[in-house]
C-alpha cells in the first residue's frame, strides 16, 4: 500500500514552509518575540548603545572616516603601558593593505613633550592628543563606569566607528590580539569608512 498525500495537503505544507520564517521574522522586529544570541564573536566588550564623540577640527581632519583605535594613556606611562602600546602597533601593522583605513590615537591627560616624543619613537604614525578633563575623557569614564571590571576599563583601547561611535573597548592588559581579530573582521565587512 502506498502512502500519498494529497494535492491540498502538500500545498498547505510547502505554504507553512514559506510563511512561517517571514511570521517569526515579522514578530521579531516588531518585538512580540525578543530574540538575543547567547553569544557574540566579538572579544572585545561590545558599547551598548554606541557613544558618539566630537572630534576637534585638526582632529576630525586626521580620524574622520577611519576606523580609530584609541587608547588611554596614563602619565606617567610604566613598562605596562608602553607594553600595551607597542602590541597596538603590531595591530596596526598586521592590518597590511588595510592599515590607511586605521588610526592609532593615544590619548594623554595633558601635553607631555617627553612622552609624546616616547610614544612616537615607538611607531611614528601614532597620533599623540591631549585633553586635561574635556569632553573624551569623560566619555571614556563612563564606559569604563559600565564595565564588568570599573578599575581596568579607564585605561584600556577603544574601537571608534569612522562614524565617530564608540562601539568597544578592551580593558588594560588585554591581549592586543583580541583588538587584531575584531578589527580584521570589522575591516572585512564593513563599508561604513568608504562612506563617510
Amino acid at each position: 500500500m502506498k502512502f500519498s498525500l494529497s494535492p491540498r495537503f502538500t500545498l498547505v505544507i510547502i505554504a507553512t514552509l514559506f510563511f512561517l520564517p517571514l511570521a517569526l521574522a515579522w514578530m521579531m522586529f516588531q518585538g512580540i518575540i525578543e530574540f538575543s544570541p547567547v553569544s557574540t564573536r566579538n572579544l572585545g566588550q561590545l558599547v551598548q548603545p554606541p557613544i558618539a564623540i566630537n572630534w576637534k577640527n585638526d582632529e576630525a581632519e586626521t580620524m574622520g572616516g577611519h576606523w580609530v583605535i584609541l587608547h588611554a594613556t596614563p602619565d606617567p606611562c610604566p613598562a605596562s603601558c608602553i607594553e600595551a602600546v607597542t602590541g597596538l602597533r603590531q595591530v596596526h601593522k598586521a592590518a597590511g593593505r588595510n592599515q590607511s583605513r586605521i588610526r592609532v590615537a593615544l590619548l594623554l591627560r595633558r601635553s607631555h613633550a617627553e612622552l609624546s616624543t616616547t610614544l612616537s619613537e615607538i611607531y611614528p604614525p601614532f597620533h599623540i592628543m591631549s585633553e586635561a578633563d574635556g569632553e573624551i575623557w569623560s566619555i571614556l569614564e563612563q564606559i569604563a563606569k559600565s564595565s564588568p571590571s570599573p578599575s581596568r576599563a579607564a585605561g584600556g583601547s577603544y574601537l571608534i566607528d569612522p562614524l565617530g561611535h564608540i562601539m568597544m573597548f578592551y580593558e588594560t592588559g588585554s591581549d592586543p590580539n583580541h583588538l587584531r581579530k575584531d578589527l580584521k573582521r570589522l575591516l572585512t565587512w564593513s563599508k561604513l569608512d568608504e562612506q563617510s
